[in-house]
């Protein structure tokens, strides 16, 4: 079951998926010019764009790993009620980790004008 799942999993990266399934743990080397980046975001179903390109739910990712171009990505992990966060990653040949916790928005009222007066 084991070596089924790592033979899927490489055949996605070699068929050029987004989506990675890797065994226990490990990610497969990645292919010369990409890389591996894993988000992890709460909550998991916020969406993720990278260079301004909607890749979809973070949840929909096996493990939340991500395979992208290698050089530096703009992330941004945005969910509706939620202030969108934003990032900057440099993909290579090691895996990389974003870690983070999106805030909820705060309501602004009528009265919540800024400083001025």
């Amino acid at each position: 079951m084991r070596r089924t799942s790592l033979i899927a999993g490489l055949l996605l990266v070699a068929c050029g998926s987004q989506r990675v399934v890797s065994g226990q743990g490990e990610l497969p080397p990645p292919p010369p010019g990409v890389g591996f980046v894993r988000v992890q975001v709460d909550p998991p179903d916020a969406d993720l764009v990278v260079d301004g390109r909607y890749l979809g739910r973070v949840d929909g990712y096996a493990r939340g790993v991500v395979r992208l171009p290698e050089g530096a990505r703009r992330l941004e992990l945005r969910k509706k009620g939620f202030e969108p966060w934003y990032g900057l990653v440099v993909v290579g040949p090691e895996a990389a980790t974003i870690d983070t916790r999106l805030v909820p928005e705060v309501p602004r009222t009528a009265g919540d004008r800024g400083s001025g007066r």
